[in-house]
């Protein structure tokens, strides 16, 4: 795993980049997530992009990473909303791994904002 900080505008964001150590891939496969400071305390998971082989798709990368970059950044993590008009989407892979985490009872849907969040927290869900 590799990050990069920078800026987008004046707000911080992380760059996340994995490639597994065990298989041997082409230089440009990787997969990418990147993570915004909504506010301090609060990182929004703003894009994912696996580029990595078929057999590391759909495996859990993102869902392992949200708790990693929680604890690295002492922060609660929130999706994207689907919300293309006001530039901001969240594609149906990224609904399925939120609710997956939603499932396990580690993450919960606030529907009024349409967004998830991680950790749960005690009165959520």
């Amino acid at each position: 795993m590799r990050t990069e900080g920078g800026l987008d505008s004046g707000t911080p964001v992380w760059f996340y980049y994995a490639r597994p150590s065990t298989t041997r891939v082409q230089n440009d496969e990787e997969y990418f997530a990147t993570f915004k400071q909504v506010t301090s305390g609060l990182l929004q998971l703003d894009g994912v992009a696996n580029g990595l082989p078929t057999d590391f798709r759909g495996c859990g990368l993102t869902r392992a990473l949200i708790p990693q970059v929680a604890t690295q950044h002492a922060a609660r993590i929130r999706s994207s909303r689907h919300r293309p008009s006001e530039g901001e989407t969240r594609t149906e892979a990224a609904t399925k791994v939120w609710e997956s985490m939603v499932k396990r009872n580690v993450a919960y849907y606030d529907a009024a904002e349409d967004r998830y969040y991680f950790p749960l927290q005690a009165g959520a869900a």
